[in-house]
Parts: C-alpha cells; sequence; structure tokens
C-alpha cells in the first residue's frame, strides 16, 4: 500500500509539473547541465574501467574466496549495536526491498517533463551516476569479507551459500543504487525548478523510497546498520556530484585556456584538463 501511495504521488507530481513545465522553466537562460566531450570521456572512461575491472575481478579471475567451510559465525565480530538489528533472512521482505529499490532507481524518468533536448544529457549523467556507484559499491563487496546477518542464524538460505553471495554483506547494493537515484532526482528537480512548490515533495518522496529499501534490506536480514549507511553515502555523493561536475560553475574553474597539458614533474607524468 506504501509503494502504491508512493506512486501515485509521484504520477501526481509528475502530472501537474507537466502541466505547468512552460511556467517553471527558463528558457531563455543557458541548460542547467551540459555534456562536454573531454568530460564524458572521462566519465565514462573512468568509471566503466572500475564498474568493469570489478566484474572481471570477480566472475573471471575470482579474486575473492567464498570459502563457507571454514567459516565461523562469531557475534565478537558484529558491533554491539548492530547486534540488535540481526534478523534471520526474510524473503517476501527481500523482495519487496528490491521493488522499492527499482522505484527508486527509476525517480529519474520525472525529467520526461523538461525539454526534449535535455533528455540525452539527464540520460548520459544517469548512467555516469549509475556506473561510479556500481562500481564503487562491487569494488567493496571484493575487498571485504563480510558475511550477511542472517549466517549467524540457523536457517540461513543456502540458495545464497552456493551461489557465493552470503559474505558480500558491504556494503548494501540495494541501497547504493537507491540513493544514486535518489540523490540524482532531487538534485536535477532544484537545478531545473527550483522555483518549484514540488521540490520538497519530489525530495522527501524520492529519499523515502531509498530509505525505505535500506530499512527492509535490514529487516529482511540481508544488511548490517552500517552497510546500509555506507550505501546511502555512496549513492548520495555519485548521485550528486556526476551532474554537478556537468554544470557552468563546474566548468568555469577549467576554462582559463582551451587545451590538454601534459608535462613532467618530480613524481612522474601530469596532465591538466581544461573544459570549454
Amino acid at each position: 500500500m506504501k509503494k502504491l501511495i508512493s506512486l501515485l504521488a509521484l504520477c501526481s507530481i509528475f502530472l501537474s509539473a507537466r502541466l505547468s513545465a512552460q511556467t517553471l522553466i527558463d528558457y531563455t537562460q543557458e541548460p542547467a547541465f551540459k555534456l562536454n566531450p573531454v568530460n564524458e570521456s572521462i566519465q565514462l572512461a573512468g568509471s566503466l574501467a572500475l564498474t568493469g575491472s570489478a566484474i572481471l575481478c570477480d566472475k573471471v579471475f575470482h579474486i575473492k574466496t567464498n570459502d563457507f567451510e571454514t567459516w565461523e559465525a562469531n557475534y565478537t565480530l558484529v558491533p554491539y549495536l548492530e547486534q540488535f538489528l540481526m534478523v534471520p533472512y526474510n524473503k517476501a521482505l527481500h523482495y519487496v526491498g528490491t521493488g522499492t529499490a527499482a522505484m527508486a532507481l527509476l525517480t529519474p524518468a520525472i525529467f520526461a517533463l523538461t525539454p526534449n533536448d535535455q533528455w540525452l544529457t539527464i540520460g548520459v549523467m544517469y548512467a555516469e551516476s549509475l556506473l561510479w556507484a556500481y562500481g564503487i559499491k562491487e569494488w567493496g563487496k571484493l575487498l571485504v569479507h563480510r558475511a550477511r546477518p542472517y549466517m549467524y542464524f540457523e536457517d540461513y538460505p543456502l540458495d545464497k551459500v552456493e551461489e557465493g553471495d552470503w559474505n558480500c554483506s558491504f556494503p548494501s547494493g540495494h541501497t547504493t543504487l537507491a540513493f544514486t537515484g535518489a540523490a540524482y532526482t532531487t538534485y536535477l528537480f532544484h537545478q531545473y525548478f527550483p522555483d518549484s512548490p514540488w521540490r520538497f515533495a519530489v525530495t522527501g518522496i524520492s529519499f523515502g523510497i531509498a530509505a525505505t529499501t535500506g530499512i527492509l534490506r535490514i529487516a529482511s536480514g540481508n544488511h548490517f546498520l552500517s552497510d546500509v549507511l555506507t550505501g546511502a553515502l555512496i549513492g548520495t555523493v555519485c548521485g550528486v556530484a556526476v551532474p554537478f561536475m556537468h554544470t557552468s560553475e563546474f566548468y568555469k574553474r577549467f576554462q582559463k585556456k582551451n587545451k590538454t597539458e601534459l608535462y613532467l614533474s618530480p613524481l612522474g607524468f601530469n596532465a591538466k584538463f581544461y573544459f570549454n
């Protein structure tokens, strides 16, 4: 019921904002965000390299050991506060949490109300945000060996053990991606529609769905509180930082020259990139 209410609220916001889009956007000013060949090359190359290397190291090189036979449930390794939030695995809540994460990821669809010439910019920036967030959380799971909370109970899911997913608790991937969508939607909405009466509603609903995802990941026995908080931080940073690096405020810092400089220093080769 809560998900239905949130979905209806988002639809209401979309329809109302669409009807008044002409009054919300000042078409005489330059767009709030711009794509730049140099910037996109760096963003896409970096995020794809981060995500691709994590997938290769996990699926091809298998750098993470998932030896369940040598693992023991040691409560002393779990922070005292987080022990109170540990619960057995709940498949129903697991699926509901996946659903709310998907809803949070779809919140940028509200920008269909922006001018058509901004859709490519919005799509590219969102793809970059998700790639950075996904790559960071995947490397976190590869480097940190942390058993999920449900492993401390007798009725843990055997299929998760067989899949090797049982010790990939940190950070929460669902929460990371949910907060990426929420932060991205909130930041862009405030930039495109700074005077809209809906901006606080969009913020509340977007982050409300993302927070619900985090709560459900804990309630389903999949994650500890620190996993969820870390995922929320990663997602929020990626959801805001990437679009910010496409604003005129950011580009102005690199408009001193129209070239790329490569020079030798005592520490090796250094490069400077200037955007126009």
